[in-house]
């Protein structure tokens, strides 16, 4: 039998950088939910940028909740995704699937939600790339 440590250990790891991506979701939301803040955030915005690129203040809003419902939306799939890698891995039952579902969700949220997510998102095809390519060693040359 093949152990699968390091692969869970990469999927825990990157499950717990998608976790505070998806607190962080939360936090923009809640942040939404106060006028004074937000005007203050969209204030200082408007110090920093450029007269033809400001959104509005509603705009800007609307902008931060799709960024917060898609970063929670991402978290919770994304966690689900290696909950189900790591129950796959065990016990080698299925590696090549595990592999292959970690290698696309790992390359697909690296191309959503880039920044932070990057790091899960490389941890989870590293993760994905060894469940492949993890061969059982030999047990008749003993």
């Amino acid at each position: 039998m093949i152990n699968r440590k390091v692969e869970m250990a990469l999927i825990v790891l990157g499950s717990i950088i998608f976790i505070f991506l998806g607190i962080a979701g939360i936090n923009v939301l809640r942040a939404l939910s106060d006028e004074e803040v937000m005007s203050d955030v969209h204030s200082g915005l408007i110090a920093e940028v450029d007269d033809a690129e400001i959104l509005s203040l509603t705009e800007f809003t609307d902008a931060l909740r799709v960024n917060g419902i898609l970063m929670i939306a991402i978290a919770v799939i994304v966690v689900v995704t290696g909950l189900l890698a790591i129950r796959m891995l065990k016990e080698n039952r299925r590696p090549k699937p595990a592999g292959i579902l970690l290698l696309v969700v790992g390359g697909l949220t690296s191309f959503l939600q880039m920044g932070f997510a990057l790091f899960g998102s490389l941890l989870y095809v590293i993760a994905g790339i060894m469940a492949l390519v993890k061969k059982p060693k030999d047990q008749s040359s003993h």
